[in-house]
Parts: structure tokens; C-alpha cells; sequence
């Protein structure tokens, strides 16, 4: 087990903060980890026909690049997970759910980040208007499944979380 001896903050911003945790390994070695701490958020698959999948395509400032992603989003304080999915689907997509079903979560990095992602499934939807957060510009546009899986094996599409909805998608 790691003893934790202490814990220096560095950062603390909208998104994540950052802190430095001095600690002990079980074999006596001393060290200092650098922790992000993230809030959390969701990750939604939103297929409105058989083997058809909804992304969006934004730009991402931390690669510098754009690309083809499922609807995400971070958590706000203290929202539940399954109203941060209805939220981010209908922002970034303009399609409503029935309902929305957790498949699972999975950390993102945990080597060094807290984020936790929650993967739902979107169910019974109904298409609208998309509703981007101010200073989001958005791109929405509905793939066949094995359309989208190209992408990734041409390395076209190199979002994990993507990935593993794309995953799950071709096996319904």
C-alpha cells in the first residue's frame, strides 16, 4: 500500500486541479506524483437508426487538431451523471432521449488523472436542434457504424472514448 505523506496544491482551475502527493512506496522509496484532478463526465452513444452512430467534430486546443467524437461532456458540481448525458446530447447533437443507460465508467488516465468517464447509451430518440455552449462550434453528422470503425483502423479517429463506444456499437 502507498502512504500518502502530504499533499501540495498547484493549480486549481475550472476544469481540473492540479496537486503534488509526496509519498512512500511499500518498499520504503520516497517519491512526489503529480495528480490532475478532474470532476468527471459523460460519454453518450446515440444511434437513432440500427448500425448508424451520431458524432460530433470539434476542435480539441490540447492536440491541436479537430476530430470526430460521441457526444462527451464534463460533470458540473454535484450533477448526476445521467441528466450530464441528457444535457450534453441535446447541446451538442439536438437530439432528446427517452431515457439514457449506463453501460459502464472507466478513468480516462489514471497514471496520473482522476477523471472518471460514464458511458451510456441514448434510447428512443427524437432529433432537434443542436444548442452549443457558447464558443463551441460544432459539427454533428450521423455514420454507419462500420463507417465510423474505418476511421479508427485508418488511425483517422484516435479518441479512446470514441473507440470504445464504436466497440460496444458494432456488437448490438
Amino acid at each position: 500500500m502507498v502512504t500518502v505523506h502530504g499533499t501540495r496544491r498547484i493549480y486549481e482551475g475550472r476544469v481540473v486541479n492540479l496537486r503534488v502527493d509526496a509519498v512512500e512506496y511499500p518498499n520504503g522509496h520516497r517519491g512526489e506524483v503529480e495528480v490532475v484532478e478532474h470532476r468527471g463526465g459523460v460519454a453518450v452513444i446515440a444511434m437513432p437508426q440500427s448500425q448508424q452512430i451520431i458524432l460530433v467534430h470539434q476542435f480539441r486546443p490540447a492536440i491541436g487538431r479537430a476530430m470526430w467524437e460521441v457526444p462527451a461532456g464534463k460533470l458540473e458540481a454535484g450533477e448526476e451523471p445521467a441528466h450530464c448525458a441528457q444535457r450534453e446530447l441535446l447541446e451538442e447533437t439536438g437530439y432528446r432521449a427517452r431515457g439514457v443507460r449506463e453501460l459502464w465508467s472507466f478513468y480516462t488516465a489514471p497514471g496520473f488523472c482522476s477523471e472518471l468517464l460514464h458511458l451510456f447509451v441514448a434510447e428512443d430518440l427524437t432529433a432537434g436542434t443542436p444548442r452549443p455552449e457558447e464558443g463551441e462550434q460544432i459539427e454533428t453528422r450521423a455514420f454507419d457504424v462500420d463507417e465510423a470503425w474505418a476511421l479508427v483502423q485508418r488511425g483517422e479517429l484516435p479518441d479512446a472514448k470514441t473507440q470504445i463506444a464504436l466497440a460496444w456499437a458494432r456488437e448490438v
